[in-house]
Order: structure tokens, then C-alpha cells, then sequence
């Protein structure tokens, strides 16, 4: 049979591509599964040929399935409105959405336009289904999906997850390397996305990762990675693994075995500040594989604050990390949570740990109640909007202490404060010298340091924020 992934348009309030723009890595795993068993798979990846052109070429291909995937709350109703466009001009072809938002609330995704909803792993349950369907098979049989029968929407049941990685067909990247040079994080480009362990076992109540694996922690091995790192000619990697170096001796391994390949990347991964407190080590050797940087989801500088969001870690950790990488000389970009019950005085006390750190990459998100989570299941009757454009984390959708221009005042001063701490660390001229240098060389592009500025700049004004909510 013939499948088609589509990416949805870029959309959304603020548009945050224009900071991080990341391949389809989902739908390329699915799509390798799918054309190891005989199946024609193409994918569409609409931000960037555009809507109208993306479904030309998709009308042309003339699928028999098309796969829509619905990673983020925020691409809901662009995802609906996607799906019932192909139902009109593609009548024939079997549409199923999947993806983690589609995952963790599948009921929300119920609407005439899909044929079904899948959860979980992608390529345990997609190659059933085309099989099926192939072969006019009932579809309550496959697991993992939910389908309308007799009026009603049936569940049947979860799928499995494999628990060895590596039996995973390569992601198809051939399917997306017409787009290769238009992805990008931060000021670099091209970027490949990389998946060397699937879950997490801890248990942060703003995130549904730990709820959609189950708790589950699943790795590939180091001769996987290597393997998968010879198929990327991008020179910068983004590590997807939501907490990189759970497994101190595969992260070990993996370093030695890069090195060993002779592949460098510029690597940025995630991880917790306890895994670089306790093992320093695993940063001075991943540093022998390249460039590294390091995003840390710091969430709170006290204690209360991390208790609040069940973060099992310590304010004492993240001081202690960036010491740390400050004294390996390795980049690291921190992230908060800012919570709509904040004070003015909340909002002093993270900018004063910013300047005591000089931490000036840090980032800000607005605690926001995703569907799937614990703190959505606690909150979701005080949210003030289902708007879904919303719930992109830099947007309040609960209500705010502060009077709500106040609070977007102090938000956006957060951003302002950050860049200011930059200059007085770096040095305006030098930050300017450092980005002349890297598009001399061609390590970053043109186009992705006026996006990187420009957020810097329309973050920094509390009306960025407050047009959303006069609607």
C-alpha cells in the first residue's frame, strides 16, 4: 500500500519554529517499519512546502493511508481542519493521527474526518493496521487504536512496547532529505534528530512523557547509536532523549565508541542536573565527540518550587551543574517554570539567581496544564481557555495573582534581563563578533540568527503576550 505522513502548516500564536524548526522524526521510524514490510511511503512536510503545494504533491502520490501526526496541544485544531481537507479531496484514502497529544487524549481526537486514532508506539501499531487494512481485516483486532463503529468510537486496547530498540528498521531519512537544510534549533543549521532512548522514569506532574511509556526507561545500544550517527550527514544533532545519561556505563560506552567511529557532531542533549553533579565525568568525555551543549530542565531555584512540580531534585544541584559546565567550558541552556501564582517577588528572586549564576541563556516557561498530565487532571477546571493556540507555554491559560498586564510585564522582563545579563557577561560587541565568526565559518546561518535575535527582542514586550487574550 501507499502511506503519506503529513506534517501540519506552521501555525500557532507567536509561531515558535522561528527559535526551534525539527524534522518529522516519528513519522520517518514509522515509515522505515512500513517499507521494510513492502509498503510505498512518501512524507509532506507542509511547514515547509506550504499547504497548498504539500497537498498537490500528496494528491499526486495518491495514498492509500495518510498519517497524521499531533505531537503538541497546540497543533490540535490545524491538525483537524488538515484532516478534513484530505477527507475532501482524497475521499478514498484511510486517514489515522497519531502522535504523543493524540497519544496521552485520543477522546479529543474524535471527529468524522478520522478513520482512527492511534496511541503509543507508532511502529507497533501502524504496520498491523496497513496490514489489515490490505487485507480487509476487522480493525478491532490491531491494538492500539480507537475506531467508530456503529456510532461510537471503540478502544482496543494498548499495544505493546518492544523492549529492544535496536530491532528497529534505521529511521527512513531518505524520505526527508529534500528538506534536510531547513531544520535547525537555535542558531544552528542543518539539525538531525536522534533518539537513543525512548521514556523516563521520573514523574514531573507538568509532563505526560513518564505516563505515555508507562514509566517505562527503554535504550538502544552504543553500537545502534554509532550506526544511526554514520546514516546523518547533518553536523549538528539534536539527542531527543528526554533525560540523556540515565544509564551511566551505555553513556560512558557511547562516548568511547563515538570517538572510536571518528563522527563529530555538535551534540545537544537533555539532562538533570543530579546525573552531572554525581557524574562530571560523562560531560568531559562527550566533549571528545564534538561540540556539546546541554538543556536543563531546571524548573524552580528553590527547593519548594521543585517540590511543587514533583521534580525530585534539589536547588542546590542546578547551582551546583552549572558550576559545573561553567568550569568545563560546555554551553548549557536553562529552563524555568513560571507559575501564574507568582508574585513580584517570585519574579525578583529568579532574576536575581540569574544574575548570581550569570546562567544569561536561561528560558522561561509559563506553567501550563497540558491534557495527559497529573497537574492537567488537578487544574483543568480553573483553566481559562481551551483555545489550543493557547497552551504554548509562554501563554497563561490559568489565572494569574498578579493583574494580568503585570504579570506579562514581569514575564517579559524575565527575557530582558536574561539578554541584559549576556552583555554584561559577554560583552554586546563580543556576542555580535562570536555570531560573525560562526556564519563566517558557516557553523550557523543568516536566516536562523535574525529568527534567534528577533525572539529575543519580541519576548522582551509584555504586548507580545497580551494580544492572544484580547480575542
Amino acid at each position: 500500500m501507499k502511506i503519506a505522513f503529513l506534517k501540519p502548516p506552521v501555525g500557532g500564536i507567536l509561531g515558535l519554529e522561528m527559535l526551534t524548526f525539527v524534522e518529522p522524526l516519528g513519522p520517518i521510524c514509522v515509515a522505515a517499519c512500513l517499507e521494510a514490510e513492502g509498503h510505498t511511503c512518501a512524507v509532506f512536510d507542509l511547514r515547509i512546502d506550504g499547504e497548498e503545494r504539500g497537498m498537490a504533491d500528496c494528491r499526486t502520490f495518491n495514498p492509500d493511508v495518510v498519517g497524521l501526526q499531533c505531537n503538541f496541544t497546540t497543533e490540535r485544531n490545524r491538525t483537524i481542519r488538515l484532516a478534513q481537507r484530505i477527507r475532501r479531496e482524497m475521499p478514498r484514502a484511510f486517514i489515522v493521527i497519531g502522535g504523543h497529544d493524540a497519544s496521552r487524549d485520543p477522546d479529543w481526537f474524535r471527529n468524522p474526518a478520522i478513520d482512527a486514532i492511534a496511541a503509543g508506539d507508532g511502529e507497533e501499531v501502524l504496520p498491523p493496521l496497513v496490514d489489515a487494512l490490505a487485507r480487509g481485516k476487522d480493525l478491532t483486532a490491531i491494538k492500539g487504536i480507537e475506531v467508530p463503529r456503529n456510532g461510537a468510537w471503540v478502544y482496543t486496547g494498548a499495544a505493546d512496547a518492544r523492549p529492544n530498540l535496536d530491532s528497529y528498521p534505521m529511521p527512513a531519512r531518505h524520505l526527508i532529505a529534500r528538506y534536510a537544510d531547513h531544520y535547525y534549533i537555535n542558531f544552528r543549521k542543518p539539525l538531525a534528530l536522534m533518539e537513543t532512548a525512548r521514556g523516563c522514569p521520573f514523574k514531573c506532574n507538568f509532563c505526560s512523557v513518564w505516563k505515555f511509556h508507562e514509566s517505562t526507561f527503554r535504550e538502544k545500544s552504543p553500537e545502534r547509536v554509532v550506526k544511526e550517527l554514520e546514516q546523518i550527514a547533518a553536523p549538528n544533532v539534536f539527542i531527543t532523549d528526554d533525560i540523556f545519561w540515565m544509564n551511566v556505563r551505555r553513556g560512558e560506552e557511547m562516548a568511547k565508541q563515538i570517538k572510536a567511529s571518528g563522527i563529530r557532531k555538535y551534540f545537544t542533549v537533555q539532562t538533570r542536573t543530579d546525573i552531572i553533579c554525581k557524574f562530571p565525568h560523562l560531560i568531559e568525555q562527550w566533549k571528545d565527540c564534538g561540540d556539546l551543549a546541554i538543556f536543563l530542565g531546571l524548573e524552580s531555584v528553590t527547593d519548594e518550587g521543585l517540590k511543587a512540580v514533583n521534580k525530585k531534585n534539589t536547588a542546590d544541584n542546578n547551582v551546583r551543574a552549572i558550576q559545573i559546565l561553567k568550569d568545563l567550558g560546555v554551553g548549557f541552556t536553562p529552563n524555568f517554570i513560571v507559575d501564574p501564582a507568582w508574585d513580584r517577588d517570585d519574579f525578583a528572586r529568579l532574576r536575581d539567581w540569574i544574575d548570581q549564576t550569570g546562567a544569561y541563556n536561561s528560558g522561561f516557561s509559563i506553567l501550563t496544564p497540558l491534557p495527559g498530565t497529573d497537574l492537567w487532571d488537578h487544574a483543568k477546571k480553573q483553566v481559562t481557555t481551551h483555545e489550543w493556540e493557547m497552551y504554548d507555554i509562554v501563554h497563561t491559560v490559568l489565572p494569574t495573582k498578579l493583574p494580568l498586564d503585570e504579570f506579562y510585564a514581569e514575564y517579559s522582563a524575565l527575557w530582558r534581563h536574561a539578554l541584559d545579563v549576556r552583555y554584561r557577561y559577554k560583552g554586546k560587541v563580543k556576542t555580535y563578533l562570536q555570531l560573525g565568526a560562526a556564519l563566517a565559518t558557516r557553523k550557523v546561518t543568516l536566516s536562523a540568527v535574525r529568527k534567534g535575535m528577533n525572539i529575543a527582542k519580541v519576548f522582551s514586550k509584555p504586548e507580545t503576550f497580551l494580544r492572544a487574550h484580547e480575542h
